[in-house]
């Protein structure tokens, strides 16, 4: 059931996963020959399982994260029953030949057997976190400070933009459709004031920090919250609180417009209005005895702008804020921005954590390396270093980086190769490992046991049409995730269960098999054959414009909608005589008809109106047709025929009227 196909195998296992000295990646074992590993009968487990008298066995190969219970057996010579009966005794549910055992349950399986688990000595990364490996050691000597990093947060057309523009002296805010911001911003100024450094981001609600907040990265140092003197709290700005307590960042208070008054006294009552609906949320001004700086400010006049800024540079002293900076220390940062240009090809916009970034160094950043090309700032202009906090526009990659992911500085082109292929190789046995759980999971759901009580709760929500997503890169993949995952309605809803880039492999067959699911190929190429004509007969779809690909999504939720007839008249006929005919020691009263329009055909779908209330007496098929002495297929206008019904229905009476219609399906739409 599952692939037979080994995916890494045991000879070259250190060629592929011994990395350098310091941690091992274990490959899954779907199939091993036994041929690889020699266990002799003298060398036989345990019969007893959790027997722990005699000498602790050696285990014969890496522990892997997921093996089937098949392949264990044949490798360890246990019978399989055995075996399956201690998976079943472990709490392992539909336990089978091809049950997938995950690592967490195989080391306490093992030593059940009474074999000795090596000890771990060495530390297991995740393709996450692979590259913290190469970073430099923070040396307290190297520490040196660094402008502090302001994300400007707030309700829509509240001044965001507005006092950014006014701080750096640019013209974005006339720039943006409808004054309003298109696109986040980043960029460094240089404070009027203190002529002291300060980046600034606009705004958070991207996906770039939505994936660094995931990894539990916070880039900000600061937040600013914009609000209104003419409209107070919002629902942005209240979800701009949330976000604020939950990032842990220090707050300043920004009220705007202020220059919408011009008494002192309706000024006065605006900022008061404001600042008590801010500590109905929570927020603890320093008027009413907190620790929260508000500073009323307009950013079309200047005033209060540089209290402002006095504020932030203020309250960035009190934090300590340093990075690393000297001559071996690996420059880090993290992708804002990534885009496809016509002059530079692809590029990204990036706030440099640690170290400086040089052009002509090489970074690695995700799976994609380069060797940087070209550095400007965000005014567009040429440089060759950037420091920590310093916002730069790198080219120089061959494709675009993911927004939010980590950039890395590497000694050479080589090195930075030898670490993709690294963490290539996690990224595969993760999935793999993913799978297996799924493809556990499915099982057990097929078998009507389910795992978690929420199982049991989907089975009455709308219906799930399941995919599986692989496209050419892990961006396109993301895209079209985004872009059919919401699709559907109280009925049906699309369900992806897998996205991964690469041709559709076994496991991928395998998880379409038992999860019953259409796999969307996107920008593959030429896949093979064997691929598209598989045995598992499973249907694998190849586009190249995702438009086309989500009209086709679409079209397929829409086929999986119960469909809904409307009822269409096509013929009248009425019941003339009644005569008797025994049948099975009963006598039944058949109709004699007179088709009065359209036709009657055996199988037609009738109802037959009784009385002169025309009540609904039968809605149902006609079983058979009578005329002549023959059984003709159909009768039509102005013929005479006898009928019988099903289930040897009789209930008419003579003058009952017979309406002859068929079901005409509608067209539906999600």
């Amino acid at each position: 059931m599952y692939s037979k196909k080994l995916l890494f195998h045991p000879r070259t296992y250190s060629k592929y996963f011994q990395l350098r000295s310091t941690f091992t990646v274990m490959p899954i074992v779907s199939h091993l020959s036994i041929r690889t590993i020699k266990t002799s009968s003298k060398n036989k487990p345990s019969l007893i399982p959790g027997s722990k008298h005699g000498q602790l066995k050696p285990f014969p190969f890496p522990i892997p994260p997921a093996i089937s219970v098949k392949h264990l057996s044949d490798m360890l010579k246990i019978k399989r029953n055995e075996l399956t009966k201690v998976l079943k005794n472990m709490g392992c549910l539909n336990v089978s030949s091809d049950y997938m055992i995950l690592r967490d349950t195989l080391i306490p399986l093992l030593e059940k057997y009474n074999y000795q688990i090596p000890a771990i000595k060495r530390s297991y990364y995740t393709s996450d976190d692979i590259y913290d490996f190469l970073k430099t050691p923070i040396d307290p000597e190297d520490l040196e400070h660094r402008p502090p990093v302001v994300t400007i947060m707030g309700h829509v057309d509240h001044g965001k933009t507005t006092i950014l523009d006014y701080l750096r002296k640019s013209t974005i805010a006339a720039q943006e459709s409808g004054g309003i911001t298109q696109k986040i911003g980043a960029f460094q100024v240089i404070a009027p004031i203190s002529r002291r450094k300060i980046t600034f981001l606009d705004t958070p609600g991207h996906a770039a920090f939505l994936k660094m907040r995931a990894r539990g990265a916070n880039i900000t140092d600061i937040i600013v919250l914009v609000v209104s003197s003419e409209d107070s709290i919002m629902p942005q700005t209240i979800e701009a609180i949330k976000h604020t307590k939950a990032s842990g960042n220090e707050l300043i208070v920004a009220i705007t417009k202020i220059d919408k008054f011009h008494s002192e006294k309706d000024k006065k009552a605006a900022i008061e209005r404001v600042e008590r609906d801010l500590m109905n949320h929570n927020i603890e001004v320093e008027s009413a005895g907190g620790n929260v700086q508000v500073v009323p400010v307009s950013a079309v006049t200047g005033e209060n702008m540089d209290l402002l800024e006095e504020s932030i540079i203020a309250l960035s002293d009190t934090m300590a804020l340093n990075a690393a900076v000297s001559p071996i220390t690996k420059a880090e940062a993290w992708v804002l921005e990534s885009e496809i240009t016509k002059g530079s090809g692809a590029l990204c916009r990036v706030l440099v954590k640690n170290g400086e970034l040089r052009t002509g160094s090489y970074v690695i950043c995700g799976n994609l390396c380069c060797r940087i090309r070209m550095m400007r700032d965000e005014n567009g202009k040429q440089i060759k270093t950037a420091g920590p906090s310093a916002i730069a526009e790198i080219s120089g990659w061959k494709d675009l980086p993911d927004v939010g992911s980590e950039v890395i500085e590497v000694e050479n082109i080589k090195v930075a190769k030898e670490w993709i292929g690294k963490r290539e190789a996690l990224l595969n046995l993760e999935r793999n490992v993913k799978i297996a759980e799924k493809l556990n999971r499915i099982e057990s759901e097929k078998l009507g046991i389910n795992e978690e009580k929420e199982d049991k709760d989907e089975q009455d929500g709308p219906k799930k049409v399941n995919f599986i997503v692989k496209a050419d890169l892990s961006g396109s993949a993301e895209a079209i995730v985004e872009s059919i995952a919401h699709l559907g309605n109280n009925e049906v809803v699309c369900h992806v269960v897998e996205s991964s880039v690469g041709i559709p492999s076994e496991n991928d067959i395998e998880l379409a098999k038992v999860s019953n699911a259409i796999i969307l190929c996107f920008n593959l190429g030429s896949i093979p054959n064997t691929v598209l004509k598989n045995k598992g007969n499973i249907e694998i779809r190849e586009y190249n414009v995702i438009y086309n690909l989500i009209e086709d999504v679409t079209k397929i939720l829409v086929d999986n909608l119960e469909p809904i007839y409307e009822e269409k008249i096509i013929g009248m006929a009425t019941i003339k005589e009644l005569f008797k005919m025994k049948l099975k020691n009963k006598f039944l009263n058949i109709a004699g008809c007179q088709v009065l329009s359209g036709k009657l055909a055996r199988n037609s779908l009738i109802k037959v109106l009784h009385g002169p209330s025309e009540e609904v007496i039968y809605n149902d098929k006609v079983m058979s047709l009578r005329q002549n002495k023959i059984n003709p297929s159909e009768v039509i206008r102005g013929s005479q025929c006898g009928i019988t019904l099903r289930n040897n229905f009789d209930g008419y009476s003579v003058g009952d009227k017979i309406v002859i219609y068929e079901k005409v399906p509608i067209q539906r739409h999600l």
